[in-house]
């Protein structure tokens, strides 16, 4: 018994040190995040059609940042830069124009990253927001499918360059080439399916016949942007997280 007791002590003692470092390792953290937050004011000079990127904290955000490897789950386009009242327009439940220091402190951390296109003229970036904002109202897209009736964050940008600057962004993906074997995904489908325009009304008749059509449906990732060679990193908080 005293060779068990002295085991358990043992585990305790492990186990509060464990505990210790995890506080210290959470402090350390906290005081990072407290200290590198910026607001629109601590940015370097920004242009209009820069693009931007965050952690948006919602609950598509995990699955999100699983299936594309990145942590950049929502993005979208500044503007108003020569006002000095900078905005993002934004595909974000519906397509509008958010004030960028509202923008910044709605992501995680207040966490940011400002990338720019190599060589986008002053005209070039003014046609991308015009395209950008003709989409101002519209419903955001839960399920991240082709078509201008509904905009989710990437495509509104992707969009807005090919049709403002004849510029194709980012790379447009199959669903069944993400990252996919991960519950949070899988909860987040399953949640979903039923309402998915192309299964429901009687289309598909189970979660895995839908589940195969997703499967082959196209998409273009915050992620697959932000790694587009031809766009210049700005800015970013980030740190190791960063693109």
């Amino acid at each position: 018994m005293s060779r068990f007791r002295r085991f358990l002590r043992g585990l305790a003692r492990c186990l509060v040190a464990v505990g210790l470092l995890s506080v210290v390792a959470a402090g350390v953290l906290l005081v990072w995040l407290s200290f590198t937050q910026v607001s629109a004011a601590d940015l370097p000079p920004l242009k209009d059609g820069d693009i931007v990127f965050q952690y948006s904290g919602s609950a598509q955000s995990l699955p999100i940042l699983l299936a594309s490897l990145s942590a950049y789950t929502h993005m979208g386009i500044v503007a108003g830069v020569a006002s000095g009242r900078p905005t993002v327009v934004e595909a974000s439940s519906p397509v509008k124009e958010t004030p960028l220091d509202r923008w910044i402190a709605r992501g995680v951390g207040g966490r940011i990253t400002v990338k720019r296109f190599h060589g986008l003229t002053a005209e070039q970036a003014q046609s991308v927001l015009r395209d950008a904002r003709k989409y101002l109202g519209l419903p955001y897209d839960i399920f991240f499918l082709d078509g201008k009736d509904a905009i989710y964050c990437s495509e509104l940008v992707h969009l807005a360059y090919q049709e403002g600057a004849g510029l194709s962004l980012g790379t447009v993906q199959k669903v069944k080439e993400l990252h996919l074997n991960y519950a949070p995904i899988r909860k987040l489908i399953e949640a979903r399916w039923k309402k998915y325009p192309l299964c429901r009304d009687g289309r598909k008749s189970s979660f895995e016949d839908c589940y195969r059509t997703i499967l082959e449906q196209t998409l273009v990732t915050p992620a697959s942007i932000a790694r587009d060679s031809r766009l210049e990193a700005v800015f970013t908080n980030f740190g190791v997280a960063a693109e």
